[in-house]
């Protein structure tokens, strides 16, 4: 169930745990060595979890029979903001997930980070045991868990109740996709480097997507990234597409080797615009 390099990547960073604010995130939360140096000798530009006018942290809620857990990031004081969700391609315990909630909180919006990876046990590391945790699990089942998140943030006191915006990660971006092909309340779409997606997937999505990907993804081809921008076209979705000379998987994720810093920048320039464009912030 795990795409790419996304699980091994979730693999590395079990090392470190750390802290965001001055409170403990979620327990048990640890980075790569080579992404705990990278933050503490000099941190990324795209970096703003110690950001003073936000708040953010763990929470939980339901999902069917069980209790899931989340990360949600928020503007300080009163008020309602849009929502968004962002959807990990695997364990929401990698910082820059985290950061992505905040980076939103900073922009105006409440992010909330599902854990739709909650059935596979702080114990797997490999990526086959993190595979075995996963066996039969659908994407119907990660797609119910999504479902309760946008369920749980559109009745946050702190979000406007009128829709929010989806933003996915590789299998995540992929689900952002499946999600709004679901469910009307999707208002606007945003994958970085999604997952192979079918046009018959996503025949019913209505929502303006943009889409960020890499030129040199090893991963995710451009040709699998055009073919979806044409399937969606093609039933007169607003599409469109940024492509990143030279920019790999997880070109945003400051976390990774892949981490490119300048195009990180401007994918979450635009990426915000498209957001305030579409979500009214």
């Amino acid at each position: 169930m795990c795409f790419g390099t996304d699980c091994e990547d979730d693999v590395d960073v079990q090392r470190r745990s750390f802290l965001v604010g001055g409170v403990a995130a979620l327990a048990g939360v640890a980075l790569a060595t080579r992404a705990g140096a990278q933050a503490t000798e000099k941190a990324p530009p795209t970096r703003v979890l110690d950001d003073p006018t936000i708040q953010h942290g763990s929470v939980t809620f339901r999902s069917g029979d069980e209790e899931i857990d989340g990360y949600l990031a928020r503007p300080k004081g009163e008020g309602r903001h849009p929502a968004v969700l962002v959807i990990a391609g695997n364990r929401i315990t990698e910082e820059y997930i985290p950061n992505t909630c905040a980076a939103l909180a900073v922009a105006g919006y409440v992010g909330l980070a599902p854990n739709i990876y909650h059935t596979v046990p702080d114990s797997a590391k490999t990526v086959d045991e993190i595979n075995k945790a996963l066996e039969g699990h659908t994407e119907d089942d990660f797609l119910r868990d999504i479902r309760a998140g946008a369920v749980y943030v559109l009745g946050h006191d702190a979000v406007n109740p009128g829709g929010l915006g989806m933003l996915g990660f590789c299998a995540g971006g992929r689900r952002a996709l499946l999600y709004a092909d679901r469910y009307p309340d999707a208002k606007v779409v945003l994958p970085f480097h999604p997952g192979k997606t079918e046009a018959s997937e996503v025949t019913h999505v209505k929502a303006p997507v943009q889409i960020h990907s890499g030129t040199a993804d090893r991963h995710v081809p451009v040709s699998d990234i055009r073919e979806l921008e044409r399937a969606l076209k093609t039933q007169g979705t607003p599409v469109k597409v940024y492509l990143y000379e030279g920019a790999d998987h997880g070109f945003l994720a400051y976390t990774r080797p892949t981490y490119k810093p300048d195009a990180a920048q401007l994918a979450w320039k635009r990426a915000v615009k498209f957001l305030n464009h579409h979500l009214g912030n």
